[in-house]
């Protein structure tokens, strides 16, 4: 490849790259293509309008590398176990949907049995049939929004499209597409909740995010979503995955007020923590996407221990 990849620090890291000392490890390998974006999401520091460092994705540093620094260990690590999973993330550029399809073929060469995510924008469904042909296990589709009134203004792009291209996409490749939702963004809660159930319905994998402010963003002096509201968005979102419908939500302005679930088991993963570990494609925990380390996660990269389930559920409000 010509041009340098963007690296997540914890994946340098996981690569043996840097010397730098990581309490959580990722499991998934992160890799991103393209800088400044044609689109201007507010909340983004690779949108076109952001005064953020160009090395920056959300808090998280991505500096440049190139492939043949990178290959081998890469490689050494899919083979030791410790990567379980590839992520492209590709920031929107005229060149940076041939760039992604040169890293994923160089990926999926280098390791043909792992699991290799692109996380792009949902332009169309053609450009995601591209991916899906040169070998992408899953292909992420990020609506981000979960709500339709604020969908322009926070992204600037058209709400209808964007969900289209989902839709037909999940027909296309059940149980292959992805997307995420960013919590905190000024949705109500129902407003997520119904959003993640629409997706439910169409066999889209969710992960969800905590909004994170970024210096040089639109929304930098925006806080972040109340770890209550989140804690509940967590729950219902992991209900609907486990098979509870909407009917069984109750909402109280916009807020999630109870959810009546009556599987035990489901009932038994709530108190263990489960809805409180890190969401969306399998092995990618994401360790400090949201938070500084040493701050309480709101995405927990690891199973929980028994206390910090308890306080997770405390948090949310919510008595099962």
């Amino acid at each position: 490849m010509t041009n340098k990849i963007g690296v997540s620090y914890g994946t340098l890291s996981l690569l043996g790259l840097t010397n730098a000392r990581v309490l959580e490890k990722p499991t998934t390998a992160h890799f991103m293509v393209g800088e400044k974006c044609v689109f201007s999401c507010k909340f983004c520091s690779q949108a076109k309008d952001s005064t953020s460092g160009p090395d920056y994705l959300s808090r998280i540093t991505w500096p440049k590398r190139d492939w043949r620094e990178i290959s081998s260990p890469f490689v050494q690590s899919v083979d030791s176990g410790a990567i379980k999973r590839a992520c492209i993330q590709v920031v929107e550029t005229p060149k940076s949907t041939g760039q992604a399809l040169e890293l994923l073929s160089r990926l999926r060469d280098a390791a043909p049995a792992l699991p290799i995510s692109v996380c792009m924008s949902p332009t169309s469904v053609s450009r995601a049939e591209l991916f899906f042909e040169r070998g992408a296990s899953q292909v992420g589709l990020p609506i981000d929004v979960g709500s339709e009134k604020l969908y322009a203004t926070v992204k600037e792009r058209d709400y209808d499209i964007s969900w289209e291209v989902v839709e037909k996409a999940s027909k296309k490749w059940p149980d292959r597409v992805t997307t995420h939702f960013i919590v905190g963004l000024g949705e109500t809660e129902e407003e997520m909740i119904k959003s993640i159930y629409e997706c439910f319905k169409l066999g889209v994998t969710v992960g969800l995010f905590a909004f994170t402010p970024v210096r040089g963003t639109g929304m930098e002096k925006i806080p972040p979503p109340a770890r209550s509201s989140y804690r509940r968005v967590q729950i219902g979102a992991f209900v609907i995955k486990s098979g509870v419908s909407l009917d069984k939500f109750v909402f109280d302005k916009g807020r999630i007020a109870h959810i009546e679930v009556s599987d035990q088991k489901v009932l038994t993963e709530i108190k263990a923590g489960i809805p409180f570990q890190t969401s969306g494609c399998s092995f990618c925990n994401r360790p400090y996407y949201n938070e500084r380390p040493g701050q309480i996660p709101m995405n927990y990269p690891r199973s929980l221990h028994l206390e910090e389930a308890k306080d997770c559920l405390a948090e949310s409000g919510l008595i099962f």
